[in-house]
C-alpha cells in the first residue's frame, strides 16, 4: 500500500494492520514524518518535529510487537502533542517567546498514557500564543494555515493539531480546550474534536492554564478514533484533584447501537441566534439526517444563556493570575494581542468575579434540567466557517466582530459555554460552504456520558456529506 494511502486510514483501520504485521510502526512513522516535512512549509503546524525520538519509539514498538507484546490500538500510531502540554526533556514553548527555552522535567499525564499505549509522538504542534485565541496566528512562530485553504485560519488555539490530522500528518493530536480550542480546529479543519467531561482526563502537565474549565482532548479523523484515544486518556489521576474517580466505560462498544428512539434537543435561543446562513443550513441538514436515523426532535430553551457573556469575567481574572509571574519577568516578550487581553483581567472586581461564578452555576443547572428531557443537544460548532488569516473582522448579524485579541469571543460563542458547564461536547464535520471550507455540528451530552455523544456522532458521521473528502494539500 502506498505511503499516502496508509496516511489516509483511520486508527480503527490501521490498528489491525499493525497488529497483524501487515504495516510496521517504522514504515508508518517514516511515512508520517515525510508528510510532516513536505507540508510544514505550507501549514507551519509544528514548533518542534521529533524525528529521531519518533523513529526510536517506532523501532521500540516494532520490537515489542515482534515479541508478542500488543498494547492496544494506539500502538505504533503517529500522533501530535500541542506545545502547551509538557513533554519531559523536550522543549515546550506554550507558543510564546516567554517560554522559548522551557524544558519540562517530566511528561504530562496524558503524554505518559499515550506512550504507555504505544503511540509514536511526531512532534510538538503550533498554537495560539499561550493558547489564548481562536486563530493560531502565532506572533513568534508564525501562523498555522488551514489545509483546506492555506490563506484561512485552522482555528485555535490547537490549530497545529487540527491541520495535521486533516492533512494526514498525524492520526490523532492532543489539544487543549478552554473555550473551544479543540472543537474550533475540529470544525475549521473538517475533523472530529472532543471536549470530554471536565474531570474525566487529567490536566496535570497542562502549562499556563486556567483554574476552571480547561480540558485536554483529542482531534481525530473519525468518531471511532476519538473513542479509542479517549479510552487511553481517561481515568482518575490521584495527583490531579480535578479528576473524578468514576468508572471509564468501553467507548468503542458504545458505538454499536442505533439511534432509533433517542431524543435530541434543538435550542430555540442563543446557539442559532448569530450564525452564518451557510453554517445554519448545513447544521439543519444534519438535524434532518438524524431524524431520518430515528432520532426524535424537541425544541428546548436555555434562557440563562442570555447572560453567558458574564462568564468571561472569571476567565479574565483567572488569566491575569496565571500570567502574573511571566508578565512581571518578561512582559516585552509577549505578543500584543495576548498581553492586552490578559492585562484586562486586573480590572475585574471580586464582586464581578463572584457574579460570573453565579451565572456559571445557573447555566450549569439549566443545562442539567434540559438534559433530563433529551439525550443530547445539537448546535453549530462555530457561527462561521474559517476566516482568512489576515481578517481583522467578520460580519455576522449585520455587525462587525473582531477575530483576534480583546473582544473577539464571537467565534467561540457556541463552544465556550460548555467549558463552563463541564459537559462533554464533540464536533463532527457536516459539509462545506460554497468556498469549500468545512462546517461542523456540535453534540452536547450529559456529564460523564461520552458514550452517548460518541454513539450519536458516529451515527451521523455515517451519513455526513463530508465523508471521503480530503484537502488537496494532503495529496
Amino acid at each position: 500500500m502506498a505511503n499516502l494511502e496508509l496516511l489516509k486510514l483511520t486508527i480503527s483501520d490501521m490498528a489491525p494492520k499493525i497488529r497483524s504485521g501487515e504495516v510496521s510502526p517504522v514504515e508508518l512513522t517514516e511515512a508520517a514524518l515525510a508528510q510532516a516535512d513536505r507540508l510544514q512549509p505550507a501549514l507551519n503546524s509544528f514548533i518542534t518535529i521529533l524525528r529521531d525520538q519518533a523513529m526510536d519509539q517506532a523501532r521500540e514498538q516494532e520490537a515489542a510487537l515482534a515479541r508478542g507484546e500488543y498494547l492496544g490500538p494506539l500502538q505504533g500510531i503517529p500522533i501530535g502533542i500541542k506545545d502547551n502540554i509538557a513533554t519531559g526533556g523536550i522543549r515546550t514553548t506554550v507558543g510564546t517567546k516567554v517560554l522559548s527555552d522551557n524544558v519540562p522535567e517530566e511528561d504530562a499525564e496524558v503524554v505518559r498514557r499515550c506512550k504507555a499505549a504505544g503511540a509514536i509522538i511526531l512532534g510538538k504542534e503550533n498554537l495560539e500564543e499561550f493558547a489564548a485565541g481562536a486563530t493560531s496566528n502565532n506572533p513568534h512562530y508564525g501562523p498555522v494555515h488551514n489545509p483546506w485553504a492555506l490563506d484561512h485560519i485552522p482555528g485555535g488555539s490547537s490549530g497545529g493539531g487540527g491541520a495535521n490530522v486533516a492533512s494526514g500528518v498525524t492520526f490523532a493530536s492532543l489539544g487543549t480546550d478552554l473555550g473551544g480550542s479543540v472543537r474550533l480546529p475540529g470544525t475549521f479543519c473538517g475533523v472530529v474534536g472532543l471536549k470530554q467531561t471536565f474531570g474525566r482526563v487529567s490536566q496535570r502537565g497542562l502549562l499556563v492554564t486556567s483554574f476552571n474549565g480547561d480540558h485536554i482532548g483529542p482531534m481525530t479523523r473519525s468518531v471511532s478514533d476519538s473513542a479509542l484515544v479517549l479510552q487511553a486518556l481517561a481515568g482518575y489521576d490521584p495527583l490531579d484533584p480535578s479528576t473524578v474517580p468514576v468508572p471509564v466505560p468501553d467507548y468503542s462498544a458504545a458505538l454499536e447501537g442505533n439511534l432509533h428512539g433517542m431524543k435530541m434537543g434543538i435550542p430555540s435561543n442563543y446557539f442559532f441566534d448569530l450564525v452564518d446562513s451557510e453554517v445554519e443550513a448545513a447544521v439543519r441538514l444534519a438535524i434532518e439526517a438524524l431524524q431520518e436515523l430515528g432520532v426524535e426532535t424537541r425544541e428546548v430553551s436555555l434562557p440563562s444563556m442570555e447572560y453567558s457573556g458574564a462568564l468571561r469575567f472569571s476567565g479574565m481574572a483567572d488569566s491575569v493570575v496565571t500570567h502574573e509571574p511571566y508578565i512581571q519577568a518578561k512582559r516585552e516578550d509577549y505578543g500584543p494581542d495576548t498581553l492586552y487581553r490578559t492585562l484586562a483581567g486586573q480590572f475585574v472586581l471580586g464582586r464581578d468575579y463572584s457574579k460570573a461564578l453565579k451565572v456559571q452555576r445557573i447555566i450549569q443547572e439549566e443545562h442539567a434540567r434540559v438534559l433530563q428531557d433529551v439525550d443530547f443537544l445539537v448546535t453549530p460548532t462555530a457561527p462561521v466557517a474559517a476566516p482568512r488569516i489576515d481578517a481583522k473582522y467578520i460580519t455576522l448579524g449585520g455587525e462587525e466582530h473582531r477575530v483576534r485579541g480583546p473582544g473577539s469571543g464571537v467565534i467561540s460563542r457556541n463552544t465556550s459555554p460548555e467549558n463552563a458547564t463541564g459537559l462533554p461536547a464533540i464536533t463532527v464535520p457536516c459539509g462545506f460552504n460554497q468556498a469549500g471550507l468545512p462546517i461542523g455540528v456540535q453534540f452536547i451530552g450529559r456529564a460523564f456520558d461520552e458514550s452517548t455523544i460518541f454513539r450519536v456522532a458516529q451515527g451521523y458521521e455515517s451519513v455526513s456529506p463530508s465523508r471521503g473528502h480530503w484537502p488537496a494539500v494532503a495529496a
